[in-house]
């Protein structure tokens, strides 16, 4: 792997091997994200290993190019393409994806970045595990991806962030270096921490490349429910029923818009209508267990009635009908439903206040814009509400940042945050910046500055450029 020319790319290129890069003229499906193209890619890097990731990111940072690390490229937050103003190789792990083992023993999976989540779910379920972290694009998404983002998604009312499944790391630092810890321990009080410097790091940091996960028993007997929600004053009432009769069954307690329910069973055909009963406001929650986890569903079932707080309920009696109703939370993607400029908030608050929020946002937003659209679904157990509005063609740009201004302002007053799980890439760093004070913005530049002196790991996203 030595560079033999003083052309770059041509070095590069020589690095990795026929199979290992894309040209310029042909990156457009790594450089274009949901938001669209991104800025200039000088090449789209495909190591197929760790040693040929520490020889791009050396030749890499020995001629001042940036890099920008991509997996699944399912971001929604312009965090895994290029940026108008900066050339950049595009770092693709999508050939690393070998799962290197899973022992059933420990309850450990050791990967490579690019292997798929739902690769790795199919894998670990084979050997009576669960792997924990799941949303709708786990088809695409790379267990790499969702650890440089610190992915949240269904599973964490039970299971907590991904974050907390990640017992070890390799990384490839921003001058080559490889840093291998690759640890399977529970307990190593042996110094910092350094793996949570990673997770969530977006990239900025250095490139993940190979990881060793926690797994957890499997847990084969699920059943769904999904209600109408009569009051929406009483979510929180509700989720609390529903934690005290579920108790570790409880698995995932999810909040979506009628609007969005409507627009789905409309888009696609072959969903199923659950319910008669229309409403405003739906829950879509699981329980999971060894065995049968129908009584308790039944109990809470009864008493989300006996109290007034259902209107309409069903609950799943087969592996199709819980399927139809997991089918409908996947599709509540607003933006096939709308083609309106919007507005984005992922947003994390008190799970106490989600209620709250959304009454106070919505007067902030319809005092400003009557006729712009609100539309909210999340994860209720973990206080975390996708929020987007969609404002007419015309509404000017001032009108529009001062909506995000005082939606931003509102949250931040309640103790909470912009980015919850998606990650701040490009879209959210400005707005970032302000959430944080002058103290911890400070922290996270001087950590960027020692392990990325060049700024040259995935510029421009999570941190405003200098």
């Amino acid at each position: 792997m030595q560079e033999t020319t003083d052309d770059p790319i041509a070095a590069l290129k020589a690095i990795l091997g026929p199979s290992g890069w894309v040209g310029a003229g042909d990156s457009a499906p790594y450089a274009t994200d949901i938001m669209g193209p991104g800025g200039e890619c000088l090449l789209v890097a495909r190591p197929a290993s760790t040693d040929e990731v520490a020889a791009t990111v050396r030749l890499c940072a020995r001629h001042g190019i940036a890099i920008v690390p991509q997996g699944g490229n399912s971001n929604v937050c312009r965090m895994a393409v290029p940026l108008d103003g900066q050339a950049a190789v595009i770092l693709s792990l999508t050939r690393m994806n070998r799962i290197l083992g899973i022992d059933p023993a420990s309850s450990t999976a050791t990967v490579e970045a690019g292997v798929l989540m739902q690769t790795l779910q199919e894998a670990a379920l084979a050997g009576g595990r669960v792997f924990a972290p799941d949303w709708g694009a786990r088809g695409t998404a790379t267990v790499g991806g969702a650890v440089a983002t610190n992915g949240g998604g269904l599973n964490v009312l039970r299971y907590g962030t991904t974050r907390e499944q990640v017992l070890g790391l390799e990384v490839v630092l921003a001058d080559g270096t490889i840093w291998n810890g690759l640890r399977s321990l529970i307990k190593d009080n042996s110094g910092y921490d350094l793996k949570h410097l990673f997770i969530g790091s977006e990239g900025t940091l250095g490139i993940i490349t190979r990881l060793v996960f926690r797994l957890h028993p499997d847990q084969p007997v699920t059943q769904s429910m999904m209600a109408v929600l009569d009051d929406m004053a009483r979510l929180n009432e509700f989720f609390d029923m529903a934690r005290g009769i579920g108790g570790e069954h409880l698995v995932a307690f999810e909040l979506m818009p009628g609007m969005g329910v409507e627009k789905a069973l409309e888009r696609y055909p072959d969903l199923r209508r659950p319910l008669g009963t229309r409403g405003e406001w739906y829950l879509l929650l699981r329980f999971a267990g060894l065995d049968s986890v129908e009584e308790p569903m039944m109990r809470l079932f009864e008493q989300g009635f006996e109290a007034g707080i259902l209107s309409d309920a069903v609950l799943s009696s087969s592996v199709a009908q819980e399927r139809n109703l997991w089918e409908i939370r996947e599709q509540m993607i607003p933006y096939q439903y709308f083609a309106m400029p919007s507005l984005k908030w992922d947003v994390s608050v008190p799970r106490g206040r989600i209620v709250e929020f959304l009454d106070r946002a919505g007067q902030i937003v319809h005092a400003l814009r009557p006729d712009a659209i609100c539309y909210a679904a999340g994860h209720v157990g973990d206080g975390n509400i996708h929020y987007t509005v969609f404002v007419p063609a015309d509404s000017p740009p001032a009108m529009n940042d001062r909506i995000c201004t005082e939606v931003d302002g509102l949250i931040w007053q309640m103790q909470g945050s912009i980015v919850a799980e998606h990650g701040v890439g490009a879209m959210f760093a400005e707005r970032m910046r302000r959430q944080k004070s002058d103290v911890e913005y400070a922290m996270m530049r001087q950590i960027k500055q020692s392990l990325d002196p060049d700024g040259l790991m995935n510029p421009g996203k999570l941190l405003q450029r200098n």
